[in-house]
């Protein structure tokens, strides 16, 4: 349980995250990457007012962020690899997804009353600007990409495909699981499916062996092949889905399962522990923006079910996610 120290610090911790966006937004930490700079080079750099830029740098020192070097700052080490294009544990596009939605969150009361999605956003601060709608997909496509790495390696280890087998990575976005499966197993068709601005931005990283497939799957054939496929990988797909739009999906996955063939429903882990924070706070998101949910796995063997498909019993995924084998 958190004491009464920590939950001061946690409602004002909003202000810390929120500098950090910032950050990441104007490419204040691209800029002093590699090379101290003061507040009137980082000013002029980034198209702050002198004011702006040296509130923000000092502020992001104070939270120990940045380093002081004189009167110039130089992004910490950590700083670097997280919220730098390039740092080797990224996270800027998961940042500036986050970002983007802070207008929705300010609104959160609307949605615990209606337990609904909130479906206006003709006020919000980002989603009503253009160049945020632009960029909104293929950002979300690499955000999904850094969160999910260790995931991509651990099923395609685990996974046992029969010879020369086809694989569809549904909604895979930047197609971590395909390109993972694609290297671990040579002999299997691997195709990606998504939307086609998420394929489009996929289709700008090397991934070998991957056959691209741009649709829509509430109603775009899954398979253009006709085919079938001996595994379909879902991997925090039915979370951003309501009920009745989860099923529906898996419905469409059986259907073009080969005999024999097994649907993995990878998603988060609700429960205790870091991973059950995740979930929980990420199952918040879910109901203000998408009008799904983080399930528990007794949930999603009930929506596999529900379509028609018996569930196996659930695994552990990396260090936040579960996964469930649905077989017809």
């Amino acid at each position: 349980m958190l004491s009464e120290a920590e939950l001061r610090d946690l409602t004002f911790s909003q202000r810390a995250a929120r500098l950090a966006m910032a950050g990441v937004a104007t490419g204040v930490f691209e800029a002093i990457a590699d090379t101290p700079r003061t507040s009137a080079e980082v000013a002029a750099a980034c198209g702050l007012a002198l004011r702006g830029a040296a509130a923000l740098l000092e502020a992001l020192a104070a939270l120990g962020i940045l380093e002081r070097c004189g009167d110039a700052y130089l992004a910490s080490e950590a700083a670097r690899s997280v919220f730098c294009e390039k740092g080797v544990a990224s996270r800027r596009h998961t940042v500036l997804h986050d970002l983007w939605h802070t207008g929705l969150w300010e609104r959160l009361e609307e949605s615990l009353v209606s337990g609904a999605p909130l479906a206006d956003r003709s006020r919000d601060p980002f989603f009503t600007r253009p160049d945020v709608l632009t960029r909104f997909f293929p950002n979300l496509t690499r955000a999904m990409a850094e969160t999910s790495r260790e995931e991509a390696q651990e099923l395609a280890a685990a996974l046992a495909l029969p010879q020369r087998a086809r694989v569809l990575d549904l909604a895979g976005g930047m197609g971590n699981f395909a390109c993972a499966i694609a290297q671990a197993h040579p002999d299997a068709d691997v195709v990606l499916f998504d939307l086609p601005p998420v394929i489009a931005e996929a289709g700008r990283a090397p991934a070998a062996r991957v056959r691209m497939q741009a649709g829509d799957f509430t109603r775009d054939p899954l398979d253009a092949a006709g085919a079938g496929f001996d595994r379909v990988i879902l991997s925090r797909v039915l979370m951003g889905l309501g009920d009745p739009r989860a099923v529906d999906l898996l419905r469409r996955v059986r259907a073009v399962l080969r005999p024999g063939g097994v649907v993995d429903v990878c998603e988060l882990r609700r429960g205790a522990g870091a991973a059950g924070r995740v979930a929980a706070l990420l199952d918040v998101d879910m109901l203000l923006l998408t009008g799904g949910a983080v399930r528990t796995s007794e949930e999603l063997r009930a929506l596999l079910a529900a379509a028609g498909l018996r569930a196996g019993a659930p695994l552990s995924l990396g260090h936040l996610m579960l996964r469930i084998e649905g077989r017809p």
